[in-house]
């Protein structure tokens, strides 16, 4: 098998793994894996973000997000308001409920990464730290370029040309 495809295949495994461990141990009672993601986006926002940028900053279609936060707000996690400045937009926040169970969660994730941490070898540990903060940081590079571009205009291209 050549490294690239076992980057890949591992890449994919651990990414599941790390899902599965964020849906069963992490989040729990009404509260989904997107909405625990929702809600830490919200709190990491410097001020309310209007429903369009939360939806931006998650990748998220705009009537996902407001599904979304339409259970959130039921359920009194978040609640939404129009902008005084401008009434199209529609600004989110958490309550105190959302804040409390966002600690929670957060201190049920420390907990678990805490746990897979403690199953590397601690000679180890600084080799798989410095390789995560590599992969992440190829990965906020790639999230700044256009993925594929130059092919998908080409097969666009010739998508349009006439017959």
């Amino acid at each position: 098998m050549s490294e690239r495809k076992k980057f890949g295949e591992l890449l994919s495994r651990i990414a599941k793994r790390v899902t599965t461990l964020q849906t069963s141990d992490i989040c729990c009672g009404d509260l989904t894996l997107e909405q625990f993601q929702t809600l830490r986006t919200i709190d990491a926002a410097a001020e309310p973000p209007s429903l369009g940028r939360l939806s931006a900053e998650m990748g998220v279609d705009l009537s996902t997000m407001s599904r979304n936060m339409t259970v959130l707000e039921r359920n009194e996690y978040a609640s939404r308001a129009r902008s005084a400045e401008d009434g199209r937009v529609v600004t989110v926040k958490l309550t105190a409920k959302g804040r409390r169970a966002l600690e929670s969660l957060r201190c049920d994730e420390e907990e678990t990464f805490q746990k897979i941490y403690e199953t590397v070898l601690p000679g180890a540990r600084p080799k798989v730290v410095r390789a995560l903060e590599t992969l992440d940081q190829c990965l906020s590079a790639a999230d700044q370029a256009p993925c594929c571009a130059p092919v998908l205009t080409a097969r666009l291209a010739r998508a349009k040309r006439p017959s």
